[in-house]
């Protein structure tokens, strides 16, 4: 505990810079305020535990200081994305992953039940098929992410392809962009943990399997696929 020394005018006795300060003046000082060596075992004492006091707790450290921006989402995206188009192979030592993803600044992109950082995967299934899923349900917000995505890979609304896949799931919704050479998917359902809370659980899949779409929807999507 800390005592100020406008809180305790025992302080303005003491005059602990002035070498002329003799052992009989501070016998004295100490005589007449017997509590004040109390107070200096406990003021040290303090000092002394304060650092550790903060050892493991969440509001001392921050996103950005415990997370590199090395894991940002969009970097993977795009160098998968850039791998596909031009054809590199796409090695799993390299994109296999599973830890948190963060945004540019090096923030969690969701926080899970439990309070810690969201757990993401990512999963090499071959060659043309990446896919990046959230292991736990919590705060994530699909259309913040989506967007983004968007901004960061500067992708824009005329690259959005309508499909009829998930016309028949009133669960999940499906966004999907052409990345000119791949096709980026945003797949989100419903998820129910066993406590009965309820988050999405979104799949951000990299591939160069064009989507199911029809000529009525989308004429620009339907000749892509041929």
């Amino acid at each position: 505990m800390w005592f100020p020394p406008h809180k305790l005018n025992l302080f303005k006795h003491l005059h602990w810079a002035n070498p002329r300060y003799s052992i009989t003046k501070m016998h004295k000082v100490l005589l007449k305020f017997p509590i004040l060596p109390y107070l200096m075992v406990i003021c040290l004492a303090a000092a002394c535990t304060r650092p550790d006091a903060g050892k493991g707790s969440i509001s001392d450290t921050t996103p950005a200081e415990d997370y590199h921006a090395d894991n940002d989402i969009a970097m993977i995206v795009r160098s998968i994305a850039d791998a596909m188009r031009t054809g590199e192979p796409i090695d799993t030592l390299d994109y296999n992953m599973e830890g948190v993803l963060t945004d540019g600044l090096g923030h969690p992109l969701y926080t899970d039940i439990q309070g810690t950082p969201g757990v993401w995967t990512v999963d090499v299934v071959n060659p043309n098929s990446v896919v990046i899923r959230n292991v736990y349900l919590g705060d994530l917000l699909p259309d913040d992410l989506e967007n983004y995505l968007a901004s960061s890979l500067n992708l824009t609304p005329k690259q959005k392809i309508e499909t009829t896949e998930f016309d028949d799931d009133d669960e999940a919704s499906l966004v999907v962009y052409d990345l000119d050479g791949s096709y980026l998917r945003l797949e989100t359902r419903a998820g129910v943990a066993p406590n009965g809370l309820e988050g999405p659980l979104m799949s951000i899949i990299a591939t160069k399997s064009a989507p199911q779409t029809t000529l009525a929807n989308n004429p620009q999507g339907a000749e892509r696929l041929h």
